[in-house]
């Protein structure tokens, strides 16, 4: 349903501003003017600035830049080939952003609600503490810019993920469903679990939540072969197997930003808890979604440069 809009004419006469501000509110009150509308009660009363400590840099892990091989030998085609990443230091979220916190830019009336989920019984999820789902890339968007931060880039996001190891999950090892929240309800959640509820799936910098829980949105747009061309190589060979064959050398990129044109999606990293196994949440994983849409998996983490 399409919000109704409201235009306030004074015709000859002088109205005093104390007057029209509270005829707005009176009007925001009934959902008349809607919370995307900008009155002036709220350009004039500060409301809509972001809360001190959701802005702190001190609730953020600095990540120490460097060089490391980003995607896999032995993977998905789209993360094939392995190439040369330098990335500068840059600071990330240690969790994904909560539901609670999210609501603060709702209320603050600059963040557009999360969608409700289609298969919501009235109960799932409702924690301040859960990861905020059901919001679009351009909702990731807002929100970090309203807390002076921003998107990481898909290589910051998965340098933070697997530095300094830079193994292929957060963790050193092997897949241990008990490290991340994934699919089904063995590790303690059939849905989505508060923000770091899994502090043994830790990555070598701190980070938590870095496989499962929700997927994150980050700042580039997805293309299947870029790395292929990246790296100078057509479409991606693939083995008998299904696993990409070896291929030439690749030049070293540095702080890369992904598809300068886009492509239609943008990428989602980190798998989330409808992921079965490893597949999703292995720290190299890649997959995307329309930037407009949104869904019950899929929330965010903000990054900044200092």
């Amino acid at each position: 349903m399409k919000r109704a809009s409201v235009v306030v004419v004074v015709a000859q006469a002088v109205v005093a501003p104390a007057v029209v501000a509270q005829a707005i509110v009176a009007l925001a009150a009934v959902g008349v003017v809607g919370a995307g509308c900008t009155s002036f009660a709220f350009k004039n009363s500060g409301k809509g600035t972001a809360p001190s400590e959701l802005m702190d840099r001190a609730a953020m892990v600095k990540i120490p830049g460097g060089a490391f091989d980003s995607g896999a030998q032995e993977a998905e085609p789209d993360e094939y080939p392995p190439h040369k990443v330098t990335v500068h230091d840059f600071y990330i979220d240690k969790t994904e952003i909560a539901a609670g916190d999210y609501a603060r830019c709702v209320q603050a009336r600059v963040c557009r609600a999360p969608a409700p989920d289609d298969d919501d019984d009235g109960d799932k999820d409702k924690s301040d503490r859960v990861p905020v789902v059901g919001v679009s890339w351009f909702d990731a968007v807002k929100y970090c810019e309203w807390v002076d931060k921003r998107l990481p880039t898909e290589a910051e996001w998965e340098f933070a993920a697997r530095a300094p190891k830079l193994g292929k999950f957060p963790w050193e090892g092997r897949f241990d469903p008990n490290r991340a929240n994934t699919a089904g309800a063995s590790d303690g959640y059939e849905r989505l679990a508060p923000v770091g509820s899994f502090p043994t799936g830790a990555s070598g910098y701190g980070l938590l939540d870095m496989s499962g829980n929700a997927a994150e949105w980050v700042n580039d747009w997805y293309l299947a072969v870029e790395y292929n061309e990246l790296c100078g190589l057509g479409q991606a060979k693939i083995g008998p197997d299904g696993k990409a064959l070896p291929q030439g050398d690749c030049k070293t990129t540095k702080d890369p930003t992904g598809p300068q044109t886009p492509t239609g999606t943008k990428v989602v990293r980190g798998g989330s808890w409808t992921s079965n196994g490893d597949y999703l949440v292995r720290a190299t994983s890649r997959t995307s979604l329309d930037p407009n849409i949104s869904n019950d998996s899929v929330g965010f983490r903000c990054a900044a440069d200092k």
